[in-house]
């Protein structure tokens, strides 16, 4: 059988064929996880595996994650997919998965994120959402080789005003002040931190969920990221003259409509030229920071005391994540 045919056998076992969405599952259920089925001597189960992530880094929106997925990728040991985000796990079809996501589409396109991954130990991808995904959690958790997961969180009014910001000023999505935009749904699904991890916490094997806050994270970048390349397996001191950047500040956007061309293309262009053509990017089409409002404070004050316990869940989840500065 060609490899190519083996490819889409397993795909099709994984994702059912194409019949609805609860069928695919069905046969996902009901049957050995595809990754472990021995098909053809276990050729198969060899192929997908090699290719099949062994991280997933995940979070609330504006918690990290962007930053975490550079400085990784950066490590001559780790591949991280060249789409950082690829929501191939997503709950719904959106705009952010709409030509591969496992609803339409076999497994070996999602595979084929990591087709360049060489003798790379350490495979990855950095869904955020997926910390909220059904589907992501019972694909990753019914691996025959569950990956790992890394999560990162941050105090609660922080992380909303950071998305506040992003979404007014840079994607342009919201147009509504502070205290209208606190009402909307997902921004309490946002910071129900715990109750989202420990569902992750429950699935996966033992040892293969881990957190940090982005406090901690921004405050010890050398000290963190050793701990995340030893928690790998991979060496640490790569990081210890490592050259950090932070890559995912709250900027006013200018154009719109450039923006989503950038956000487009970006897949397509390898790293080293993103790293090169990023800060041409931002001051062709960047007003700078996007502005505080005093008129926030008030609000941000309400919700920080309002999510006061957020932390205080985490902490009984994971009694080493570093919160001091939340309170």
């Amino acid at each position: 059988m060609a490899s190519s045919s083996r490819h889409h056998l397993v795909g099709a076992f994984f994702m059912g064929e194409k019949t609805g969405l609860s069928s695919r599952w069905s046969a996902f259920n009901n049957c050995t996880h595809p990754l472990t089925e021995k098909v053809s001597g276990g050729r198969i189960f060899g192929l997908m595996q090699e290719r099949f992530p062994n991280l997933i880094i995940g979070g609330a929106p504006k918690c990290g994650t962007s930053s975490l997925y550079f400085w990784l990728s950066a490590h001559p040991e780790v591949f991280g997919s060249p789409k950082k985000e690829t929501f191939f796990f997503a709950d719904k079809v959106n705009r952010f998965n709409a030509t591969a996501n496992v609803h339409e589409h076999e497994l070996d396109t999602y595979l084929q994120f990591f087709k360049d991954a060489g003798d790379a130990k350490i495979r990855f991808e950095a869904t955020a959402h997926y910390l909220y995904e059904e589907q992501a959690l019972k694909a990753f958790s019914q691996a025959e080789n569950p990956p790992k997961m890394i999560f990162l969180f941050r105090e609660p009014s922080k992380q909303m005003y950071s998305h506040y910001k992003m979404e007014k000023y840079r994607t342009k999505r919201v147009d509504m002040p502070l205290s209208e935009y606190i009402k909307l749904p997902k921004i309490e699904m946002y910071v129900d931190y715990a109750s989202y991890v420990k569902k992750w916490v429950d699935a996966m094997p033992e040892g293969h969920v881990r957190i940090w806050s982005f406090e901690d994270f921004m405050s010890r970048k050398v000290e963190v990221m050793q701990e995340i390349a030893d928690y790998l397996g991979v060496d640490p001191s790569f990081y210890t003259n490592f050259d950090f950047e932070h890559r995912n500040e709250s900027v006013a956007i200018r154009s719109g409509v450039l923006h989503q061309l950038g956000l487009r293309l970006q897949p397509l262009i390898p790293h080293f030229i993103q790293k090169m053509l990023l800060p041409v990017y931002m001051k062709l089409n960047s007003g700078g920071r996007a502005p505080d409002d005093e008129n926030d404070a008030a609000v941000i004050a309400e919700f920080k005391a309002n999510h006061a316990q957020v932390g205080e869940d985490l902490k009984a989840l994971f009694p080493d994540i570093h919160i001091e500065k939340w309170r």
